[in-house]
């Protein structure tokens, strides 16, 4: 199971590509109404707790956005904001290059291969779709958000994921580079390696065990 922000991928692919590009787009999306507005704003309401105009939700989203919150609603936006960028050639996923051989290592060996980040489902298969590797798409069997796994701070999302791909805790492994995600997972029962790489200036991964890439796994 791994993250992608900071171990399959560079920090700076997501926080000074997609962010900016995400952010630039949030409040003309809603304003014009664009696809999943409604069930966006819905959410947004929802969570907010009151009534909100059109331009008062695109505010509510933008200061989710610069405070790095990981709600369901934003994310569930950047996503759709990231398929159109991606769709007209303008995005491209940057993937590590440890990364796909590594992949395809695992799954001749038969081991599974899972996605859980807080970015949607949508805005994963995007990435992993239409990198500077290629189509990685082909090299993973599913992936996990904060909609279907549940918040990655949590050991309740982990002991659900584990439920759903129907693996035993302890036949997980949990590959990130936030030592809070990795100390959720071990609470589950999850074995994990903290991904602690020189280009992210080598994150502390708590009492993990650390990694500087994929090759070390």
């Amino acid at each position: 199971m791994l993250d992608i922000e900071g171990t399959v991928s560079p920090l700076s692919a997501v926080h000074d590509v997609l962010f900016p590009y995400a952010r630039d787009r949030i409040t003309p999306w809603i304003l014009a109404g664009r696809p999943g507005t409604a069930s966006v704003a819905s959410g947004v309401r929802e969570i907010v707790g009151r009534r909100l105009s059109a331009a008062e939700v695109a505010a509510v989203l933008v200061s989710w956005h610069d405070l790095n919150l990981k709600h369901s609603p934003l994310k569930t936006l950047h996503g759709l904001i990231w398929e159109e960028g991606f769709a007209a050639g303008e995005l491209t996923g940057v993937i590590y290059p440890d990364v796909p051989p590594a992949l395809e290592a695992w799954r001749a060996a038969g081991v599974g291969r899972w996605i859980y980040s807080s970015g949607s489902v949508l805005a994963q298969r995007l990435w992993f779709s239409r990198t500077d590797h290629g189509d990685l798409l082909g090299l993973l069997d599913g992936h996990f958000d904060t909609v279907t796994g549940g918040p990655k701070k949590e050991s309740a999302s982990y002991q659900r994921i584990a439920a759903a791909i129907g693996v035993p805790a302890c036949e997980i492994l949990f590959l990130s580079d936030v030592a809070a995600e990795l100390d959720a997972a071990r609470a589950a029962g999850w074995q994990t390696v903290g991904v602690s790489r020189a280009e992210d200036d080598n994150p502390d991964v708590g009492s993990h065990r650390a990694v500087k890439d994929f090759g070390d796994v």
